[in-house]
């Protein structure tokens, strides 16, 4: 099972790969599909409310045309000079207030029958004459007490107009207090023979039954409601009278139509308006945002019904990615887990073209190259192991093989032997200092004597074969540096460069000092190497070059050891040109 990997309680790869994708997926497809859903509901409620707004609109010119035909209608009225003879009272004779009456009655008795929407027709004359005319009434009624009207607030409205008509719309009538709803508006009657005095006030009723038919048109499937609201927001007519006199505090906007969304009573709602040209009204259609938007429900099922087929989708496509991570994972684990056991030979058999790929084939160079080092240490260690053994052989035997040594030393004094009692003298010299007491480490300076002694005995073996020329840095004789990887380099010059040389040779060994390194160089004339053994050389020393290892064993076992004690970047170099000689140059660190 690959939700957890074996080595730990977290969740492996797989399982992290999947919960980001899952999680990623999830988020990215909620979040489109609320703003495809907040798109859409955005759009529908711009479609309706630009319908709703239309229609008002369209209606609102009715009102407008409607209201100019009141105002029409009232004007012919405030107009009539026999009307204006009334109110002011002022009468030649009774026989002609029985005319003027007569005539008045005849004259409002046609206009009301021609207009089956009057409710009551108020003129209420300031000296006193005043009187109703009703449908329903055959002849006028007169009220002896029309100014107790005159400090009515609605009274002085219309006076304070000055002839202009003041709408107060839907509401109960101001003079008889019938709780039947009229529409009603006045203006004031002026005598305009005698420079526009004051007569009194008609006062208009009429049955508002037009204008809630008008409002009732727009019924925006049942979803809302009209009304009519002045500057101050308040409902001045509805559609059903139940909304009258209450305030909707709505602030009329600057442009004359528009959409507005506004929380009423805890219910989010949107509102079209459209202000009348004929007074300083707005028509104002209320539409429920819940009930407008019934037919959303249909999308939004849908937008959730994909929301969960593609997150079905997306989790299998998660869990084939993660499965895609989890197992070129799970087949490098097993792999390092075998070769965490020791098992070098392990290879993971996979060629893929993805980074997963390049991981396999560098896990596979890097247990070949562990394996490498593991078998050139284990050879190195049996190389020590032998020449420890040597060396406790050779500590055995120390005393009687410098005694011996000694003896025959001062036996060829006395026989005046001197190349044998040199030689003797210098084997003698030279088996001490290398032997050390069993030390791997000594001084240069130690090396220096031991070289000398060496060179003591090729000496008299090589007469005048070459010349030794032998320098050393004082700064670096007092550091600690292996024992055995001097020597070697020196009779490698001689036995493989100058002995072959015709005539005379030269052989130059210099302890040099680098920055914090040791350099040893060995330099010979001798016959030098040809290129194709040089390259077989060095890659010797590269780790390669496996035919020429029983060879050159000694040179490849000098190199490895300089490399396990101090460190891969130190070792030899070789320069050699055939017929002109060699150059051999070791590297180490100087350490106290």
């Amino acid at each position: 099972m690959w939700w957890f990997s074996r080595s730990s309680k977290l969740p492996a790869v797989g399982v992290k790969v999947f919960l980001i994708y899952v999680a990623s997926m999830l988020v990215i497809i909620t979040v489109m599909g609320s703003l495809f859903y907040y798109k859409s509901t955005k759009m529908m409620e711009n479609k309706f409310g630009g319908m709703a707004l239309q229609n008002a609109q369209q209606v609102g010119k009715r009102l407008d045309n409607l209201l100019q035909d009141y105002e029409d209608r009232s004007l012919l009225i405030v107009g009539n000079k026999e009307i204006q003879k009334q109110l002011s009272g002022n009468y030649k004779s009774e026989i002609e207030r029985i005319q003027i009456n007569d005539t008045n009655t005849a004259f409002l008795s046609n206009w009301v029958n021609s207009r089956n929407d009057v409710s009551n027709i108020y003129l209420l004359g300031e000296k006193g004459s005043s009187y109703r005319y009703s449908p329903k009434d055959s002849f006028p009624v007169y009220n002896s007490f029309s100014n107790e009207y005159q400090d009515k607030d609605w009274y002085k409205q219309i006076r304070e107009a000055n002839g202009q008509v003041v709408y107060f719309g839907i509401r109960p009538s101001f003079v008889n207090w019938s709780s039947k709803l009229v529409f009603c508006f006045g203006r004031i009657e002026k005598n305009f023979s005698k420079r526009g005095e004051v007569l009194g006030v008609l006062l208009y009723e009429i049955d508002p039954a037009e204008i809630k038919g008008m409002l009732s048109e727009i019924d925006y499937n049942g979803s809302g409601s009209n009304v009519i609201v002045d500057s101050k927001g308040q409902i001045v007519g509805d559609q059903d009278g139940m909304r009258l006199s209450s305030n909707l505090e709505f602030k009329p906007a600057e442009t004359d139509s528009g959409i507005i969304r506004k929380a009423m009573n805890g219910e989010r709602m949107l509102l079209v308006y459209n202000r009348l040209e004929t007074n300083n009204w707005t028509l104002i259609g209320m539409l429920r945002r819940q009930d407008l938007l019934k037919e959303t429900s249909d999308i939004k099922w849908f937008m959730l019904s994909l929301v969960v087929l593609f997150s079905i989708i997306g989790i299998l496509f998660a869990v084939i990615m993660a499965s895609t991570v989890h197992r070129p994972l799970k087949k490098m684990i097993q792999a390092m887990n075998k070769a965490k056991t020791g098992n070098f030979d392990v290879q993971i058999e996979d060629k893929r073209k993805d980074e997963f790929g390049y991981m396999y084939i560098h896990f596979n160079e890097m247990v070949s190259r562990i394996k490498e080092l593991i078998n050139q240490l284990y050879v190195q260690k049996l190389l020590e192991q032998g020449l420890q053994l040597k060396i406790l052989g050779s500590q055995i035997n120390a005393h009687f093989l410098y005694n011996t040594l000694d003896s025959i030393h001062w036996l060829a004094r006395i026989h005046k032997v001197n190349d044998i009692s040199t030689m003797i003298f210098g084997l003698s010299k030279y088996f001490r200092l290398s032997l050390s007491e069993g030390k791997d480490e000594v001084n240069v300076s130690q090396i220096v004597q031991l070289l000398d002694s060496y060179m003591t005995i090729q000496k008299v073996r090589y007469k005048d074969k070459f010349a030794l020329h032998m320098h050393v840095d004082p700064s670096v004789e007092e550091y600690k540096v292996l024992k055995y990887i001097f020597q070697p380099l020196v009779e490698n010059a001689i036995y493989h460069g100058l002995e072959k040389k015709r005539g005379k040779g030269r052989l130059d060994v210099a302890f040099t000092r680098e920055g914090e390194c040791l350099k040893f160089i060995v330099t010979d004339d001798g016959a030098g190497i040809g290129p194709d053994k040089l390259s077989e050389l060095r890659l010797l020393l590269c780790g390669e070059g496996a035919n020429e290892q029983h060879r050159h064993f000694g040179l490849r076992n000098i190199h490895s050891q300089i490399q396990i004690a101090y460190g891969m970047k130190y070792g030899l170099e070789i320069k050699s040109h055939l017929g002109q000689g060699t150059e051999v140059a070791m590297t180490i660190p100087l350490m106290a």
